[in-house]
């Protein structure tokens, strides 16, 4: 029971709405694509169950990357990027390709703003779980619940509304 009081609820349920939300657009953008790719063709194996189940596939994963990229410990991200730079040529391959990734999110401003407001609220529900006390897997397995049953009722709720 102490487990469950000394839950920051508050950040949870923000990351909840924020997922769902992220569901819910995720379930829009399918539906619309399934619409554009029948409209195109008249004989297409892509339907809106096909698409819709390879978008909100993408968006579970998606989920569980973000759930593992804020639990992971930050002397195994740090120990990662210096042993990285040491070398003047991985150096300039590593600001070339932040040059070509910058590109990328300025040509895909309204994806990038999905992105991060989904980490903004990660981090939040992170940092409040670091507060708590909650160990890396611990604060893992409840980001990753969270999130995806968020994520999963914005698809739910589109569907029946």
């Amino acid at each position: 029971m102490v487990f469950v009081k000394k839950l920051p609820w508050v950040s949870l349920l923000l990351l909840l709405f924020t997922y769902g939300v992220f569901g819910w657009l995720l379930s829009t953008d399918a539906e619309r694509l399934a619409n554009v790719d029948a409209r195109k063709l008249t004989s297409t194996t892509l339907t809106l169950g096909n698409t819709a189940w390879l978008l909100w596939l993408m968006g579970a994963i998606y989920s569980f990357l973000i759930a593992f990229a804020l639990a992971a410990p930050l002397t195994l991200i740090r120990n990662f990027y210096t042993g990285w730079l040491q070398s003047d040529t991985r150096a300039f391959f590593s600001v070339i390709f932040g040059a070509f990734f910058a590109v990328i999110i300025l040509s895909w401003l309204e994806v990038v703003v999905r992105i991060l407001v989904l980490l903004a609220a990660g981090a939040l529900v992170r940092l409040d779980l670091q507060t708590a006390d909650y160990g890396e897997w611990q604060a893992f397995g409840i980001i990753s619940a969270v999130s995806l049953g968020g994520f999963s009722l914005g698809v739910i709720m589109h569907q029946l509304i």
